[in-house]
């Protein structure tokens, strides 16, 4: 790419960005939201055509009109947004465009294409059918779907915009395996990433983008963390996690204080049970008090936000337990019984579950309190524009005003309107499904001193992560679960991953109190 610019209105989103990429060579693609990386790549991959400058593929001009022409380029995209058809099984997902049909008939060949996805699928460990429809996978298969999706095209450049932002850190490991032997076989890869220990693990080199600009190009063996960040950032970030060191950590709640939040024997029935897992969730026990961080750790699929979602009243199966909030036994039907209760839920996937995208950011942050904002059948416009002007200033949401569609913000400003919706209700307990998924290191710093601050003014906050640094560092206690049960509870001074993995892996450890099988009870003051 030579010369390459973008703008959306009178808006510049790139200026003049020059970037190679060599044959078999990984190269990172690094920057804050809204820096330009997925902009840029959607012009690589023919989705934006209007943009200045050049572009060549092996060493041929090139000027996209559209996706197909990129593909017939053998240019292959994973977005960072899932771009699958829900109502599609897996395998029609995977060869979409590209159907497998019998001799010369134009029937598609069902079969074949299922044999052919379970081939694809099978390096990635996935678990689901090449039959199942899509929109039964959780986010984190679908994200699997996804790159088995960009294999099937035997493309010569794959871009991954974020594909492991949903997935564990076996998955996320099985993935680089796979990049790295296409990488040997001479496909190269463009790979877009947050998570830096990605990045310094595979890539040869790394362009940071800034304000839509290249801040550098360099090897990744000569760049450090802070080299980095402060390429990404423009000025020096001490550590990410921003936390307050010289408070000491504590073993347990308060003594004598009651939970905000008391979970008993919670369950979960699986939609299709087997004689190895009858339930999603089973028997999970725990108590979380006001001003504390209880994590959950586990891999995919072992029930973390099911366990979030059971409580929030966001699951449709049947399901049991007891829960009881500052004291009181609340039995939660639905979300909005959930939000009375003084719940909130940010969601893992905020673009399906946690946002209205066509709507204004002020229509987005006044949702779940509409009905405070009423006046008989209507809302008062002056007060959801208070609502929105309050959250915004309090947040630092970054919007060109405040009826901007939702949809049009960056990863990281998108969280902060999920999470400015639900402090708006002024909840006590704050449940938290991978608040930082798909956003940028300027982002999650900030979104780690809102939790902190909001655990300071005695928030009970559920955090489920699948980044366990992240877990590690904001967490008071972890609770740590495997194929919905839990199998250990540890104090701030037992974290560290091989720990927390070997628990979470199947075959792995157990706490001698999960081994009875009794469905612990978590007090307060500490395991009994």
């Amino acid at each position: 790419m030579r010369g390459v610019s973008k703008a959306f209105g009178r808006i510049d989103v790139l200026r003049n960005i020059e970037f190679t990429l060599g044959v078999g060579e990984i190269h990172a693609l690094m920057g804050e939201n809204g820096a330009g990386k997925s902009t840029l790549m959607k012009i690589a991959g023919g989705i934006y055509h209007d943009y200045r400058g050049e572009m060549a593929v092996f060493g041929m001009p090139v000027r996209f009109a559209s996706p197909r022409d990129a593909s017939r380029a053998g240019i292959a995209v994973i977005h960072q947004e899932l771009n699958l058809v829900p109502t599609m099984t897996v395998s029609e997902n995977i060869f979409l465009g590209n159907e497998k049909v019998r001799g010369l008939s134009f029937l598609i060949d069902r079969n074949a294409q299922a044999r052919a996805a379970a081939r694809l699928l099978d390096p990635l460990n996935f678990q689901a059918s090449p039959h199942a429809p899509v929109s039964d996978l959780r986010i984190g298969e679908q994200q699997l779907v996804e790159v088995a999706k960009a294999l099937a095209q035997n493309a010569r450049i794959l871009i991954m915009d974020e594909p492991t932002s949903a997935l564990s850190v076996t998955e996320a490991e099985r993935l680089h395996a796979i990049i790295r032997r296409l990488s040997l076989e001479g496909v190269s890869v463009i790979y877009i990433s947050h998570r830096m220990e990605e990045v310094f693990d595979l890539a040869q080199r790394v362009t940071v983008l800034r304000d839509g600009s290249v801040a550098g190009t360099l090897p990744a063996a000569d760049m450090s963390r802070r080299d980095l960040i402060r390429l990404m950032v423009g000025r020096d970030v001490q550590e990410l996690l921003m936390l307050r060191h010289e408070e000491p950590a504590r073993e347990a709640g308060p003594i004598g204080k009651p939970p905000a939040l008391s979970v008993r024997d919670l369950w979960l029935a699986h939609p299709k049970p087997t004689a190895s897992r009858s339930r999603l969730v089973d028997r999970v026990s725990f108590d979380v008090t006001g001003g504390e961080v209880l994590g959950l750790a586990g891999l995919m699929g072992a029930g973390r936000s099911e366990v979030l979602e059971t409580i929030f009243g966001a699951q449709t199966a049947d399901s049991g337990g007891q829960v009881v909030i500052d004291g009181l036994p609340v039995t939660i039907r639905s979300p909005a019984e959930a939000k009375q209760a003084g719940l909130a839920l940010v969601t893992e996937d905020r673009k399906r579950d946690g946002l209205v995208l066509g709507a204004g950011v002020d229509f987005n942050l006044a949702l779940p309190v509409m009905q405070r904002l009423a006046s008989g059948p209507f809302v008062s416009r002056r007060s959801e524009r208070d609502v929105a002007e309050r959250q915004i200033q309090s947040l630092g949401i970054r919007v060109r005003s405040q009826r901007q569609p939702a949809g049009t913000l960056s990863g990281g400003n998108q969280q902060k309107v999920v999470l400015g919706k639900w402090l708006e209700t002024c909840p006590s307990v704050l449940l938290l499904d991978e608040p930082t998924r798909g956003i940028d290191v300027g982002a999650k710093a900030e979104i780690y001193r809102l939790i902190n601050d909001l655990k300071a003014q005695g928030i009970a906050i559920v955090l489920a992560s699948s980044e366990l640094p992240e877990l590690m560092a904001l967490s008071d206690r972890i609770l740590v679960l495997r194929e919905g049960q839990p199998t250990a509870l540890l104090q701030k001074s037992e974290f560290s991953p091989d720990l927390i993995l070997d628990y979470a892996s199947p075959g792995g450890a157990v706490q001698e109190i999960f081994q009875r099988g009794t469905g612990i009870i978590l007090e307060v003051e500490g395991e009994t």
